[in-house]
């Protein structure tokens, strides 16, 4: 009867990485909520990122790039924001900083990995205005605009590297 009771590392694994997909989900929906909330603007501060930002470190590579892709489309559907073209735009600026992220997390340290893979993530997404023939003054606007986002996302990340990176190894 206890048996079942009793989990293995692989189980542990698994539960936190399931709550914390979760939880990083909900983080994804309140961010842009309360940014908006206090008058700041999604374009400079991109809150959808904030879960990204902390997902970084402790999700693996398949989740975080799960959550790059829910993230905005759960947003988009429940609140309208962000709209078609933006929408696309985030989840691909999300997917490249998670693959970033997952492909170099043991071979940069974190505080240069992170900013680079959100700027990496900004620029790439210059492919999108090709792509979908959008125009190339209002993206140069919003990476502009964007540099509060990279920055407050990048400090927020490093918070999170600080904080848990000892915490996290044993898990």
């Amino acid at each position: 009867m206890i048996k079942f009771l009793i989990k293995t590392n692989k189980e542990k694994t698994k539960f936190f990485e399931i709550s914390a997909f979760i939880l990083l989900i909900a983080i994804s929906l309140g961010s842009p909520i309360i940014v908006h909330y206090f008058g700041l603007k999604g374009t400079e501060y991109l809150p959808i990122f904030f879960a990204l930002s902390l997902g970084s470190y402790i999700l693996n590579p398949i989740s975080l790039i799960t959550l790059s892709i829910i993230s905005p489309l759960m947003n988009s559907i429940i609140t309208g924001m962000p709209q078609i073209p933006i929408l696309y735009f985030l989840i691909f600026e999300g997917v490249i900083f998670s693959i970033l992220i997952s492909l170099l997390k043991n071979k940069l340290p974190f505080f240069i990995l992170s900013p680079l893979s959100f700027i990496i993530a900004r620029f790439s997404s210059i492919l999108l205005v090709f792509l979908l023939n959008e125009n190339i003054e209002i993206w140069f606007n919003g990476i502009v605009n964007g540099y509060k986002g990279i920055i407050v996302n990048s400090l927020f990340s490093l918070a999170v590297y600080f904080i848990f990176k000892n915490r996290l190894k044993n898990i």
